[in-house]
Protein backbone atom coordinates (compact mmCIF):
# COMPACT_ATOMS: atom_id res chain seq x y z
CA UNK A 1 0.00 0.00 0.00
CA UNK A 2 1.77 3.46 -1.21
CA UNK A 3 0.52 6.61 0.42
CA UNK A 4 1.11 10.23 -0.85
CA UNK A 5 0.80 13.79 0.36
CA UNK A 6 -1.93 15.92 -1.11
CA UNK A 7 -2.01 18.83 0.30
CA UNK A 8 -1.10 18.05 3.59
CA UNK A 9 -3.34 15.28 4.01
CA UNK A 10 -2.17 11.50 3.47
CA UNK A 11 -4.05 9.50 0.79
CA UNK A 12 -3.54 5.57 0.92
CA UNK A 13 -3.25 3.96 -2.63
CA UNK A 14 -4.59 0.74 -2.51
CA UNK A 15 -4.80 -1.89 -5.66
CA UNK A 16 -8.18 -3.36 -5.52
CA UNK A 17 -9.01 -5.82 -8.39
CA UNK A 18 -12.57 -6.05 -7.34
CA UNK A 19 -13.75 -2.75 -8.44
CA UNK A 20 -13.89 -3.98 -12.07
CA UNK A 21 -17.07 -5.51 -10.58
CA UNK A 22 -18.05 -1.29 -10.70
CA UNK A 23 -16.88 -1.28 -13.90
CA UNK A 24 -14.09 1.20 -13.06
CA UNK A 25 -10.23 1.45 -13.09
CA UNK A 26 -9.92 3.82 -10.35
CA UNK A 27 -11.94 5.34 -7.23
CA UNK A 28 -11.21 8.32 -4.59
CA UNK A 29 -12.74 7.82 -1.24
CA UNK A 30 -12.30 11.31 -0.27
CA UNK A 31 -13.66 10.55 3.60
CA UNK A 32 -11.30 7.99 3.83
CA UNK A 33 -8.79 9.50 2.11
CA UNK A 34 -8.08 6.49 -0.17
CA UNK A 35 -7.47 6.06 -3.56
CA UNK A 36 -8.35 2.31 -5.17
CA UNK A 37 -7.07 1.45 -8.68
CA UNK A 38 -7.15 -1.95 -10.49
CA UNK A 39 -3.96 -3.67 -10.72
CA UNK A 40 -1.79 -2.82 -14.03
CA UNK A 41 -1.98 -6.59 -15.38
CA UNK A 42 -5.71 -5.93 -14.93
CA UNK A 43 -5.91 -2.55 -17.30
CA UNK A 44 -7.80 -2.59 -20.27
CA UNK A 45 -7.59 -6.07 -22.28
CA UNK A 46 -5.80 -9.16 -21.32
CA UNK A 47 -3.82 -8.82 -24.85
CA UNK A 48 -2.54 -5.39 -24.48
CA UNK A 49 0.85 -5.19 -23.88
CA UNK A 50 2.58 -4.09 -20.70
CA UNK A 51 3.48 -0.75 -21.60
CA UNK A 52 0.45 -0.05 -23.25
CA UNK A 53 -1.21 -0.86 -19.59
CA UNK A 54 0.95 1.02 -17.77
CA UNK A 55 0.27 4.36 -19.80
CA UNK A 56 -3.57 3.37 -18.58
CA UNK A 57 -2.24 2.91 -15.10
CA UNK A 58 -0.48 5.98 -14.88
CA UNK A 59 -3.34 7.76 -16.10
CA UNK A 60 -6.00 6.27 -14.07
CA UNK A 61 -4.04 7.16 -10.62
CA UNK A 62 -3.18 10.87 -11.74
CA UNK A 63 -7.32 10.93 -12.71
CA UNK A 64 -7.90 9.98 -8.97
CA UNK A 65 -4.71 12.28 -7.87
CA UNK A 66 -6.93 15.19 -9.29
CA UNK A 67 -9.69 14.38 -7.80
CA UNK A 68 -8.13 14.01 -4.44
CA UNK A 69 -6.60 17.50 -5.11
CA UNK A 70 -9.89 19.50 -5.97
CA UNK A 71 -11.42 17.97 -2.90
CA UNK A 72 -8.79 18.74 -0.62
CA UNK A 73 -8.44 22.50 -2.02
CA UNK A 74 -12.21 23.03 -1.29
CA UNK A 75 -13.60 22.37 -4.88
CA UNK A 76 -15.66 20.36 -4.41
CA UNK A 77 -17.66 21.16 -7.98
CA UNK A 78 -14.74 20.88 -9.85
CA UNK A 79 -13.70 17.32 -8.34
CA UNK A 80 -17.21 16.45 -9.53
CA UNK A 81 -16.76 17.93 -13.22
CA UNK A 82 -15.25 14.16 -14.90
CA UNK A 83 -14.82 16.42 -17.77
CA UNK A 84 -12.08 18.92 -16.19
CA UNK A 85 -10.59 15.72 -14.15
CA UNK A 86 -10.00 13.83 -17.29
CA UNK A 87 -8.52 16.79 -18.88
CA UNK A 88 -6.05 17.91 -16.33
CA UNK A 89 -4.79 14.40 -15.50
CA UNK A 90 -4.42 13.96 -19.45
CA UNK A 91 -2.74 17.04 -20.02
CA UNK A 92 -0.42 17.38 -17.03
CA UNK A 93 2.68 15.70 -17.93
CA UNK A 94 2.18 17.86 -21.24
CA UNK A 95 2.43 20.94 -19.20
CA UNK A 96 5.08 19.73 -17.01
CA UNK A 97 6.93 19.14 -19.94
CA UNK A 98 6.59 22.66 -21.26
CA UNK A 99 7.12 24.19 -17.61
CA UNK A 100 10.32 22.34 -17.24
CA UNK A 101 11.22 23.53 -20.72
CA UNK A 102 10.95 26.79 -19.95
CA UNK A 103 12.09 26.74 -16.12
CA UNK A 104 9.10 28.22 -14.10
CA UNK A 105 8.76 25.87 -11.66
Amino acid sequence: MDKVNVLGTEYQIITDDSIVSQNIDGLCKFYDKQIYIRSKDKMLCADDSESVKTVRYKEVLRHELVHAFFDEAGLDDYSNNEQLVTWIASMFPKMMKAFVETDCL
